[in-house]
């Protein structure tokens, strides 16, 4: 059987050179021979195109490599849309700038993909390291004990409320992922390819990890992520949740979908001390009991209270 390319999808903005290098090295390292990676710069402003050509001669030499850049600062989503438009080849994998890969990564994520004809995404496990390189878990889900991987079909109602695929591992179908686009504003692209692929077929998981992911002061996401006041809470939590299930709903609808949209709604008026809104959203705790019992809760605590309660959810200790 004839092996088709991947493209490899790097988006890079204000990296960590040394960080980069070592990401392009174990690209370069790839067991899969065949392989086109695609770079797109998203308006750096301290880190020149010099330098990321540079790195790119010097690291990247055993598959063929193209680079552009954005004419203004988009952002990882609208970069990656432009990427999958970039590319030409069967398949494309998802890249971040700071992580390292496993020599095995793209074959086994291939092989994964083409073992279930039904599947339409494959994604897989990482070990976790920290800004120094050094291991701090040895899975994703061993240092994030709410991020539970799920296979097979009809995922999409459970991937509502959370993410388990990481963009950075994907390989899928470039034509499948150009059908998708543009990728909403409203959720991470690999979020939403995931949701996408969960409509359509099958999601598969590799549990050995495939790479090292670093997880650093930096990351995109992250729990509570700019949240240090009640507001700050209402707006990337309570919002966020909402305008979600709204674009999601755009894609499909299905009772789950209602169900989020009606918790999304008793959370609001919760926050706003609406008259009744505290027992209606206590019905609700069913969908999501922590994070109902938090808003119940911490929602209606002192200020220094409240960010405590953030701080320890941080830490994993709430």
């Amino acid at each position: 059987m004839e092996r088709k390319t991947i493209a490899i999808l790097l988006a890079v903005y204000e990296p960590n050179e040394d960080w980069l290098c070592q990401l392009l090295d174990s690209l370069n390292a790839q067991t899969y021979p065949d392989l086109h990676l695609y770079v797109r710069e998203d308006c750096s402003p301290t880190y020149s195109r010099e330098r990321l050509e540079e790195a790119l001669r010097q690291h990247v030499t055993r598959f063929p490599y193209s680079v552009a850049y954005n004419e203004q600062n988009l952002g990882s989503n609208r970069t990656f849309a432009r990427l999958v438009e970039d590319a030409s080849e069967p398949y494309i994998a998802f890249c971040d700038q700071d992580d390292v890969w496993l020599p095995d990564k793209l074959g086994n994520t291939l092989a994964c993909l083409e073992a279930n004809p039904e599947a339409t995404l494959a994604c897989t496990n990482v070990s976790v390291m920290d800004g120094e390189g050094k291991e701090i878990a040895p899975t994703i889900d061993s240092h994030r004990k709410r991020h539970v991987f799920l296979r097979g079909k009809g995922l999409a109602k459970d991937l509502i409320y959370r993410n388990f695929v990481m963009g950075c591992t994907v390989v899928m179908e470039r034509e499948r992922a150009l059908s998708y686009l543009p990728f909403p504003a409203e959720l991470v692209h690999d979020h939403y390819l995931a949701y996408r692929a969960a409509l359509d077929g099958s999601i598969e998981v590799l549990d050995t990890p495939q790479m090292r992911y670093r997880i650093y002061g930096g990351n995109q996401t992250g729990v509570m992520t700019g949240v240090q006041t009640r507001a700050d809470y209402r707006e990337r939590r309570i919002e966020v949740f909402c305008n979600r299930v709204s674009c999601l709903s755009s894609y499909a609808s299905f009772p789950e979908l209602e169900e989020a949209r009606a918790w999304g709604e008793a959370r609001r008026q919760n926050f706003d001390h609406v008259k009744g809104s505290f027992s209606a959203l206590y019905r609700m705790r069913s969908i999501n009991p922590s994070t109902t019992y938090f808003e119940l809760i911490a929602l209606r605590f002192p200020r220094p209270l409240f960010r405590l309660a953030i701080r320890m959810i941080r830490r994993g200790l709430l």
